[in-house]
């Protein structure tokens, strides 16, 4: 185990809220399953997941998800999968984002977060 500090360069996210109107975050974050994303990659803020009812951890919602998936919401950062840890990240609940700035949004992923996420302003 290392414990020395290290440091990343982290450039700026790119801003997927319409508004700051009724934003509600997920308690305590989300641990991301890095298995299900690409080692060494960005997850970028805005991107659709949801959580693994036999893990616990949060994975890519894809376009083959079920609306039934529990967990849904947003990254509210950027965060970067690095080898053999799974990164936490917040993840939006509520609120206005932009469609066309989200990362897996689907029309499931849309019934699963009807009436909390709202895309259609």
């Amino acid at each position: 185990m290392n414990l020395q500090p290290t440091t990343q360069k982290i450039v700026g996210q790119r801003e997927f809220l319409r508004n700051s109107v009724g934003i509600q975050y997920k308690t305590a974050g989300a641990t991301l399953d890095a298995s299900a994303f690409t080692l060494g990659e960005y997850v970028k803020a805005g991107t659709a997941v949801y959580k693994d009812a036999t893990s616990g951890l949060y994975k890519p919602w894809a376009s083959d998800t079920e609306a039934t998936e529990l967990g849904a919401g947003l990254t509210s950062h950027d965060v970067k999968v690095v080898a053999n840890s799974n990164p936490i990240v917040g993840v939006l609940a509520a609120g206005h984002p932009l469609e066309s700035r989200c990362t897996g949004v689907t029309v499931a992923f849309k019934e699963a977060v009807k009436g909390r996420l709202v895309f259609d302003i």
